[in-house]
């Protein structure tokens, strides 16, 4: 069903992932200033909510994802996987997911999905995020998602449905850093049209509109970034 990469490259961290089902940027992914997860399979929403929380608590990624599925009535359904700021993994692949379903971990990375067409999916999206190293996190992000929807993606159609990109940076938001695809024939190409477009706008904006603040995920104290 959905596929995902959690990251983080020591500033930045962020999410991309697709799906064949509508608005998984709306349901899934759960960014904030101190990492990210992802909550998938038979998706449970307030998984990653409740995990979001307890990072901004001070928990590390993987306390957070084992204190909210200690709480989880239905575990062996779901998938969920993150990494924090501070470079801590973690993956949660409940045993009943739906085959293909497994996940890949990193230096700074998780990789999961499930109802995949096969293991290459993942393999795919884990190798192209590494290869592509040098370049800003986003960009990696959008590379790996686009080779796992080339390695075969969802098992139930040629292509997703949905998908997004999502990253948060403290220094240097931007509107590109937060861009969804919500239904499209298809929309992992859809995602990197949209994303020039947005980055394009940026670099317009940055320049006429020197007072734009585009932080997402402010911190309490008022600087804003």
């Amino acid at each position: 069903m959905t596929y995902s990469i959690c990251a983080t490259d020591g500033e930045c961290h962020g999410v991309a992932i697709a799906t064949k089902a509508p608005a998984v940027g709306s349901l899934a992914p759960c960014l904030s200033r101190n990492g990210v997860v992802s909550t998938q399979a038979t998706v449970n929403i307030p998984l990653g909510v409740v995990a979001k929380r307890l990072l901004d608590r001070g928990a590390s990624v993987d306390h957070a994802v084992a204190s909210v599925l200690r709480q989880e009535d239905d575990p062996d359904v779901r998938q969920i996987h993150g990494v924090d700021r501070n470079g801590n993994t973690t993956v949660h692949s409940g045993e009943n997911c739906v085959e293909w379903f497994g996940s890949r971990v990193g230096n700074g990375y998780t990789v999961a999905g499930n109802m995949l067409s096969g293991e290459r999916v993942v393999e795919a999206i884990a190798e192209t995020f590494e290869e592509a190293a040098d370049n800003p996190l986003a960009e990696r992000l959008l590379a790996a998602i686009e080779a796992g929807e080339a390695a075969g993606g969802d098992k139930r159609a040629p292509n997703a449905q949905s998908t997004a990109i999502k990253i948060y940076d403290p220094t240097g938001p931007k509107v590109c850093h937060d861009v969804r695809v919500d239904d499209h024939d298809d929309p992992v190409a859809e995602l990197r049209r949209v994303y020039k477009l947005a980055k394009a706008k940026d670099e317009e904006w940055g320049d006429r509109e020197p007072g734009m603040v585009l932080q997402r995920n402010p911190p309490l104290d008022g600087d804003w970034g």
